[in-house]
Formats: structure tokens, C-alpha cells, sequence
């Protein structure tokens, strides 16, 4: 099926009118993302939304929205009754946005037609700013490669230079970092029971600002306190330092707190929950999807869409752990593979497409096909500090 032989209540709202046609007359969350809105297993804000949804809550979907002038796309849907979550897209905004050498590419693969002016640089300071001036109230959460990326003191290239947690700058209240689905269902269930966003300090795969005194159990024997920001910028090996704690304990199953200080404030980083297992995973691969962009874009191609329309992604994870790539820090080193199964329903879904052309562009992971694949020892797996699981170390 391709968009127009859907309805239009079988995607995710993402204006008034398409809220009504639901019969909703409040949401709960509002998702604001830097991508066009491809409802599709690939895409994070859909991959979000469609699990905000099958845990009952009203959700929609602001897709790039215009950052100039009145707001308007920050004001249209009005206040969520839980927070608003900002995904700034799949690949980081900025070299989404820019070459190594520093020039804007002419092409966006995530918007309609490859419209390279469709978001700003940094949308998640820039979205999470603008609704913190319209709706101060209302918590902000981040998640996404930018957020997750930018947890604590991080090399800028851009810019040439050092910047601290990315809640600094954005005035946001939490990041979820890496694959967010169990984060984001817990955080509304806690705001949803009256919770305050700045008393969920125990969720997994978490990050917060917080002064000493109020760091969640207190500074523990067992945290990894990392040097501070202004240690790393007046010293360039103390934020190497850092970052070799930051990717092992992204890559290790039995993981330790990180907290580093900011100024008067400890940016905390929470351990990640346990591994996906097969039937969670299968879980979210097996929601409603559409597997087309959204109506709105009335035909316009999505480059990023056209590629993977007709490939299957079998599993999470890469053990790779190479120096120049972010999936192991994001995903995490361990594999886990969905069910035959739930492969076999995503193909006959692909294969009743009109214009599928009769085979599968790709099967794989999210670097390669690492499926089926895990440690011999499993014991051993849980001690390990290794960024990479090849052999032998080069």
C-alpha cells in the first residue's frame, strides 16, 4: 500500500484537523522532529510515537517545524497534557546539515525533495529554547543521536571547541540517550502519576542536572566521577579520560553511574536498562506502521526513505566498535536479533507494497548483518570493558 490508499487516522496526527478526526480534544505528548514524518520502523519520532501510542497515550507529531517568525508550528497543537520530546532526526543535525570541510550540503536526505533549509543547526537547542520561552512549564525531554551524543563535555567540530552537556544549552529537562522506548514509557507513567520531572532521578538510561545535594541516592562509592567541564577545557587529555569511561560504560552490561560537574551543577548519566531482549524488540518492530510518509507531503520524495523502503532490519547493536562511528555508543556493543517471525511479518508487509519490484533491497543490522551473532561466554561478556567484541585486537 502506498500513503493514498491509507487513511489519514492511520498515521500519527500531526495537525488540529487530524486530532479531531481522532476525536481527541487534548494529547498527552507532542514530539517535535527535525525529520519529515516517515511512519516507518527506521525513523525514531515514529518508533516513539507508535509506542507512546500502544501504551494508551495521545500522541502527535510535529515534523520540522518553522523555527522563524511567530512559532506558530510550536503553538498550533497547544500544551500536552505530559511534556513535549524533541527528536532532531536520524543522523546528527549537523553533519546531516554540513561536509567535513564545513560547507552546507545541498542535499537533506530526511526532508520532502531533499530540502537542505528544512531544519536548524542544532534543532534540539533551538526547539527545546522556543518552548521553554512558550511553555515553561510544560517538561522538555530529549532524545535522539544529538542528545545521546552530546551528554556530557563534548568536542564540537563546528565550532572548534569544547561544549558542556547539552542541557545546558538548551535549557531542557532530561535527555533519554540510545534506543529510548523503555525511558519514554516510564517517564509518562511517572508525570502521568503527578511525579515532577525533577524527582525521576532513579529511570535507566537517563540523563539530569542536579546540585550535589540533590544527586539521587547522593555520590556513591561505585560512581565514576569524570573530570569537570572546566578541568576538560583547560586540559585536552582529561576529556580522553573521560571519554574512555563514557564508551566503556555505554558497552558494558553491569554499568556504573558517570557524573560530571558543570559549573555549580553534576550533569548525571544513569546506567542503560539491560539489553533489548528478542520479544521487546520484536515488540516495537511489530507496531501499526504504515511504512509511508505522512499524506501531507503529497508525493514529494524522501530520500532517506526511497533507500530502505524495501529493507528489513534484523537486529540492534553492532560489536564493530570502530573509532569513527557512534552505533556502538547509541545502540550498544550487544546484538540482539529479532524473531524469524516477526522478519517473515515485515516481508509480507513489504512484498504487498504496489510498488515493490520483487526483492529485498537489504537485510541486516544498523552497520551490517550481525545476526544471530554474541559471545561464546556469556560470563565473560558481563565483565567486559572492550569497546569492540572482533578478534583478534588490531
Amino acid at each position: 500500500m502506498n500513503s493514498e490508499q491509507y487513511k489519514l487516522t492511520d498515521f500519527l496526527p500531526t495537525t488540529k484537523k487530524e486530532c479531531e478526526l481522532r476525536g481527541w480534544d487534548e494529547l498527552d505528548v507532542i514530539l517535535f522532529s527535525g525529520d519529515a514524518y516517515v511512519d516507518h520502523p527506521s525513523f525514531g519520532v515514529a518508533v516513539i510515537g507508535r509506542a507512546l501510542e500502544a501504551a494508551g497515550y495521545r500522541v502527535a507529531i510535529v515534523p520540522q517545524p518553522d523555527w522563524h517568525g511567530d512559532f506558530r508550528d510550536f503553538k498550533k497543537l497547544g500544551r500536552p497534557k505530559l511534556f513535549f520530546g524533541i527528536s532532531p532526526g536520524c543522523m546528527d543535525s549537523m553533519v546531516n546539515k554540513y561536509t567535513a570541510n564545513k560547507r552546507l550540503r545541498s542535499i537533506d536526505e530526511y526532508s520532502p525533495d531533499g530540502r537542505h533549509d528544512c531544519r536548524p543547526d542544532y534543532p534540539t537547542i533551538v526547539y527545546s529554547q522556543i518552548l521553554k520561552k512558550l511553555y515553561p512549564d510544560i517538561p522538555v525531554i530529549l532524545g535522539g543521536i544529538e542528545a545521546s551524543m552530546r551528554r556530557l563535555t563534548h568536542y564540537d567540530y563546528w565550532q572548534d571547541k569544547l561544549r558542556r552537556c547539552i542541557l545546558c544549552d538548551s535549557g531542557a529537562d532530561m535527555i533519554l540517550y540510545g534506543s529510548g522506548t523503555k525511558s519514554i514509557i516510564q517517564i509518562s507513567k511517572d508525570i502521568e502519576s503527578g511525579m515532577s520531572v525533577n524527582e525521576m532521578h532513579n529511570i535507566p538510561q537517563t540523563v539530569y542536572l542536579a546540585k550535589e545535594g540533590d544527586i539521587n541516592g547522593g555520590i556513591k562509592d561505585d560512581d565514576i566521577i569524570l573530570h569537570s567541564h572546566e578541568e576538560c577545557l583547560a586540559n585536552k587529555k582529561a576529556e580522553a579520560e573521560n571519554y574512555r569511561h563514557i564508551e566503556e560504560e555505554s558497552n558494558k552490561i553491569h554499568a556504573q553511574r558517570l557524573l560530571q560537574q558543570t559549573g555549580k551543577v553534576f550533569a548525571v548519566v544513569n546506567p542503560p536498562y539491560p539489553t533489548m531482549t528478542t520479544e521487546e524488540l520484536d515488540a516495537s518492530f511489530d507496531l501499526p506502521y504504515t511504512r509511508q510518509p505522512h499524506p501531507k507531503y503529497k508525493g514529494k520524495k524522501i530520500p532517506a526513505f526511497e533507500m530502505i523502503k524495501f529493507s528489513i532490519n534484523m537486529h540492534h547493536g553492532c560489536f564493530g566498535g570502530c573509532a569513527f562511528c557512534t552505533i556502538s555508543a547509541h545502540q550498544g556493543k550487544f546484538v540482539v536479533c529479532r524473531s524469524k517471525e516477526s522478519i517473515l511479518r515485515e516481508a509480507k508487509k513489504i512484498i504487498s507494497m504496489p510498488d515493490f519490484k520483487g526483492y529485498l533491497s537489504d537485510l541486516g543490522g544498523p552497520s551490517a548483518n550481525m545476526y544471530g551473532m554474541h559471545g561464546k561466554n556469556h560470563k565473560a561478556c558481563e565483565h567486559c570493558k572492550r569497546p569492540s567484541c572482533i578478534n583478534p585486537q588490531v
